[in-house]
């Protein structure tokens, strides 16, 4: 079976080049916790058959449901999840969110994109914080935010390749009435404003998660404080490429940029205080 940490180095490089700031231990298991979360996403990514995607899905949600080590993707989990603490709860909301992407995708309004992100991401969060030995609600609570952020983001760089697989998770409240996902390229602009609201709602959520570094061990602080700036530069140059990058293909952050965000993250920032900036959902 592919080792995890190779996994992350092949589909995941941002995480890979943050996660060179981890303890070597800590590393492993945040790899394997990322290889299980991209294996869930390519059973609905990469299906030909949906039904089939469905019937895998299901078989391994309940496989973790039972905590059956028979399931060789679950068993990965499970040891992780014995060894880690982590909460099963959110691997199923991530396993369902997931589902949902088998069918057609409108996200009808705000709300229910956030419900997404959480499912898709904020779970994430919550299953990282035990590997980081972050604990306690208040640090689960920035965990949450700081997932969200990075699933807009992807939400953001991703919306013509999600138009291919029928999705559109741009919440119809921000586009113009019956712009649907075949007639985007249509109206770039119109898009573009409502992927510009996405980014100013991740960029919150970013905001509000520096609040939470402070709960990390420093030992693992730099580590995730270069993932999010990695993440949040996706974003800055979505804004600056303008209303035609829908058609450029894949925004990325070259690689001398990573490794200048990277040194940045060694340099302890002073930990802010101060009310959350983030209304949260009390159903999240």
């Amino acid at each position: 079976m592919t080792d995890a940490v190779t996994i992350l180095a092949r589909f995941g490089q941002s995480f890979r080049l943050a996660g060179r700031l981890l303890p070597s231990s800590t590393l492993a298991d945040a790899a394997e916790l990322y290889a299980f979360c991209r294996g869930v996403d390519d059973l609905a990514d990469e299906c030909v058959d949906p039904g089939a995607a469905r019937a895998e899905l299901l078989l391994l949600r309940d496989a973790v449901l039972a905590g059956d080590d028979g399931h060789p993707m679950a068993a990965r989990f499970l040891a992780l999840q014995r060894r880690c603490g982590l909460d099963p709860s959110a691997a199923i909301t991530l396993i369902e969110t997931v589902l949902s992407d088998l069918d057609p995708v409108r996200v009808e309004d705000e709300a229910e994109l956030l419900r997404y992100a959480y499912g898709a991401a904020g779970t994430v969060g919550l299953m990282m914080c035990p590997i980081l030995d972050a604990r306690g609600a208040a640090a689960t609570t920035y965990a949450i935010d700081l997932g969200i952020a990075m699933q807009l983001t992807n939400i953001a760089r991703d919306v013509a390749e999600d138009a291919k697989r029928g999705r559109l998770y741009l919440p119809a409240t921000w586009l113009p009435t019956d712009l649907g996902v075949a007639r985007l390229h249509e109206a770039p602009n119109a898009v573009f404003s409502a992927v510009k609201l996405l980014l100013d709602r991740a960029d919150c959520r970013y905001r509000s998660a520096e609040l939470g570094y402070s709960y990390l061990p420093p030992r693992v602080r730099p580590a995730i404080r270069a993932a999010a700036r990695i993440y949040e530069e996706i974003g800055r140059r979505i804004l600056h490429h303008g209303p035609d990058y829908l058609d450029a293909g894949r925004c990325i952050v070259p690689m001398p940029r990573k490794l200048f965000l990277l040194a940045g993250s060694l340099v302890a920032a002073p930990m802010r205080s101060g009310p959350d900036l983030v209304p949260r959902d009390s159903r999240l």
